[in-house]
């Protein structure tokens, strides 16, 4: 048992090294555990923790709060036990930074104190689900469906870090590559080494969402039949290399790009309606890597849950700067410290 101090990283999942061991992406194994410590204590008096517990009626610090707890969605639907660290998309990190931090109020610190305020309690606090849920009509990019994941207990994935694309690599370096001594131990190695791992994929797009009835057998002496279940058919495409000039031609047939068939079994309990997800939606699924196929062409997952993935691109701003200074309860009374810090997250260089 340690208490760990947390911080928040947003990587570059395909900058580690293809060589990396398995220890790498799942840890020691070990959760870590969050222990209440003093920031928590100053965290649990502040006015912003008032209004999470109680709602405001300030229209500046609706932005605020609504702001905070989008964030909190974003990156409590992949909690991991590998380490302290959590994921946040780049470009909520630079949100994060820029508009939730001015010279009376660090957003940054604040946010971590929520994060760790769930990560010590294991779910969201049914106060904060309550005030989502009145400022969600009039702050929309909240996910709700992401925090009432969060409120029904934290579930932490083995690893946030083993990406799909991660993965591929980790194949081709592990697998494909091999020479013919290693060759046939190879595949069975990777095998065991990540399946059956709670895992999450970004960027998937959904092919069909379905019923399906299970296949019959004939049941042993007190064996129950087995009920319908719900199969989500996804696909994963290799992303367009990013161009590296400003006018890029291309002459003959363009690359062709990889692609993923993913089919999950769905889990009994989703936070998004079934019936409303559309083909051709970009989702976020996290589940049990069960099954693949020699090459990662395709992959079976269990237990899944799928949730609809923002274009943050798109969203120009989760604050008004003109909000935030308005706004009564964004002020320093968590850390008692000017925002900016040297070395600290969301420093300013």
């Amino acid at each position: 048992m340690r208490s760990a101090p947390l911080f928040a990283l947003a990587l570059s999942l395909l900058a580690l090294p293809a060589a990396a061991q398995p220890e790498l992406f799942f840890g020691n194994g070990q959760a870590p555990v969050f222990r209440e410590e003093d920031l928590d204590k100053r965290f649990a008096k502040t006015r912003l923790y008032k209004a999470l517990r109680e709602g405001t009626q300030d229209p500046n610090c609706a932005q605020v709060v609504g702001a905070m707890l989008t964030l909190l969605g974003e990156t409590g639907a992949v909690f991991h036990k590998r380490d302290e660290n959590f994921m946040l998309e780049p470009v909520l990190v630079q949100a994060l930074s820029t508009q939730l931090v001015n010279g009376r109020f660090p957003g940054n610190a604040f946010f971590v104190a929520m994060v760790r305020r769930v990560l010590i309690d294991q779910k969201l606090p049914p106060e904060w689900l309550v005030t989502a849920q009145a400022l969600a009509p009039y702050y929309p990019a909240i996910d709700m469906g992401k925090l009432r994941f969060m409120a029904d207990g934290v579930k932490p994935l083995d690893s946030f870090v083993l990406t799909l694309p991660v993965m591929r690599e980790k194949y081709k370096e592990d697998v494909e590559r091999a020479t013919s001594v290693a060759g046939p131990t190879a595949e069975a190695l990777f095998r065991d080494n990540y399946l059956d791992h709670e895992l999450a994929f970004t960027g998937l797009e959904v092919v069909d969402v379905k019923l399906e009835k299970p296949k019959k057998k004939r049941l042993k002496k007190g064996e129950e039949p087995e009920k319908p279940y719900m199969v989500a058919r996804l696909v994963w495409v290799e992303p367009e290399p990013a161009s590296t000039t400003q006018y890029e031609f291309q002459f003959g047939k363009p690359k062709k790009r990889t692609k993923v068939d993913i089919t999950a079994k769905l889990a009994e309990t989703q936070y998004v309606d079934l019936n409303k997800l559309l083909r051709g939606t970009k989702v976020l699924m996290r589940g049990r890597f069960w099954e693949y196929k020699k090459g990662l062409t395709t992959i079976e997952m269990r237990d899944a849950l799928v949730f609809p993935e923002r274009d943050w691109t798109q969203i120009a701003t989760l604050v008004d700067p003109v909000a935030l200074d308005a706004c009564p309860l964004a002020i320093n009374d968590l850390t008692g410290l000017a925002p900016v810090q040297p070395g600290a997250f969301g420093t300013r260089r």
